[in-house]
């Protein structure tokens, strides 16, 4: 945006920050920055989103590196949601230090199988066919829906907010 490879904003009347990184060149700078910007965010939804997931059970993986780097800032700051792509299928995490991962890449070659089932990290899963999320939040609610390319719905559900300890 504007040139920017990271930055925040703020979205409608909701109390929801988006902080959007670039998982490919995270500089220290970029990290001092996130630090800083989630710090001074009082917005009650915090929301990341960037390219390589640091949770993910598909042929790329998890970022580990990338995870070691992010986590504690988003831990100690109260993200409440996390997005990325990278993986070409949709993959729905099991709560991590209590924030939610998704890995939506849906638009990409399709690579079926590529999911491997890792019960202790995968919620829901899906590597069959193309899809899209629609998120709505409203108030203490964040309404998330995968839809997939023949039109049926591949995962539903609702994130209460909660306060960061």
């Amino acid at each position: 945006m504007n040139g920017e490879r990271y930055y925040t904003y703020r979205c409608g009347r909701q109390s929801v920050r988006f902080f959007v990184l670039d998982s490919n060149y995270m500089t220290p700078e970029q990290v001092e920055w996130l630090e800083g910007a989630l710090r001074d965010s009082h917005d009650r939804w915090k929301i990341a989103y960037f390219h390589h997931p640091i949770y993910s059970t598909g042929l790329h993986g998890s970022d580990v590196e990338l995870r070691r780097t992010l986590e504690p800032l988003f831990v100690r700051h109260g993200v409440n949601v996390v997005f990325s792509g990278h993986e070409h299928f949709y993959q729905r995490l099991k709560p991590q230090h209590g924030v939610r991962y998704f890995v939506s890449g849906g638009a990409g070659k399709l690579r079926r199988g590529d999911i491997a089932t890792d019960p202790a990290l995968t919620a829901k899963g899906y590597d069959r066919g193309y899809h899209f999320m629609v998120v709505e939040i409203a108030g203490d609610a964040l309404f998330f829906q995968v839809i997939a390319d023949d039109g049926s719905t591949v995962d539903v559900g609702t994130l209460r907010y909660e306060r960061p300890h």
